[in-house]
């Protein structure tokens, strides 16, 4: 059974949900994430999603980087490499 919500908690999660834009956190971190949200709410705090709090989200979310969010645009301006294709600094050039 989902457990009931008050108003101020379903606002939350719904600026949490809308930031996550498909992503998706562990269960537990979403339910922190949320309540951090619903605190800044109801306390009139703003931003309620601050840059610090965004960042972590970014950092634990699954799922693909909407276009248009600072972490997208810095994937994009540095994209990784596989590992696997990565040049091994040990050994030695030409073998």
């Amino acid at each position: 059974m989902i457990p009931l919500m008050s108003p101020s908690e379903i606002e939350a999660d719904a600026l949490v949900r809308a930031y996550l834009d498909g992503r998706t956190l562990p269960k537990i971190l979403h339910g922190a994430v949320v309540w951090v949200a619903e605190t800044r709410l109801t306390k009139g705090r703003t931003p309620v999603l601050d840059a610090n709090l965004r960042a972590n989200i970014d950092h634990q979310a699954s799922g693909p980087l909407p276009p248009g969010t600072p972490a997208f645009a810095a994937a994009i301006a540095k994209p990784r490499v596989c590992a696997l294709l990565r040049r091994d600094p040990n050994r030695a050039r030409g073998s």
